[in-house]
């Protein structure tokens, strides 16, 4: 069965609307790494217009906001963009599926739990690469709509998305950098 959802998994998203970023942080790979890899992060980094409630997360043994994100480990959202309350698709739960470490590279993938958000369906990978000093941060995003099919409708809105993390992750982490360097 596993097989099965592999390969279906695979044509699913050669079918599906992309979108991908990268930048250059002035951070070391193990601080973005950590930051990313933690709860705080994944708050810090979502845009107050997105309208976030503490997130909750459950790792794959059951307990409560596990150390590290690591596969089986769910992630649940409730959000209020705009402010709207009573929206479709409010509640977005998420689940990390893939998960690689090593010395001066890591990844994780987060799916979305079919009919568990607003998308029909939800791949989101995060790559660090370490640059010595640096970190190459990509974002990957294969999504599909409900009712849309292939067209990439929400593409504009996960390039605002994404910019802003990106920005906010210069923000927090260069400054830290910046900090305990004495600048």
């Amino acid at each position: 069965m596993h097989g099965e959802r592999a390969e279906y998994a695979a044509i699913e998203l050669e079918r599906m609307p992309t979108y991908q970023t990268s930048s250059v942080i002035d951070a070391p790979f193990d601080r973005v790494w950590s930051f990313y890899d933690d709860t705080e992060g994944l708050e810090a980094l979502t845009p107050d217009w997105l309208g976030l409630r503490r997130p909750t997360i459950v790792g794959p043994d059951g307990e409560p906001e596990p150390d590290a994100f690591r596969p089986g480990t769910e992630i649940r959202l409730e959000l209020e963009p705009l402010g709207l309350s009573g929206l479709p698709g409010t509640e977005w739960v998420v689940e990390i599926v893939e998960r690689e470490v090593d010395n001066d590279r890591a990844r994780f993938v987060d799916e979305q739990v079919i009919g568990r958000g607003p998308f029909r369906s939800w791949r989101h990978t995060h790559r660090f690469v370490d640059l010595g000093g640096e970190t190459l941060l990509v974002d990957r995003i294969d999504y599909r709509l409900p009712y849309a099919g292939t067209l990439p409708l929400a593409t504009p809105a996960l390039a605002a998305l994404l910019w802003y993390r990106h920005r906010r992750t210069r923000q927090l982490l260069e400054a830290d950098q910046a900090a305990g360097a004495g600048l």
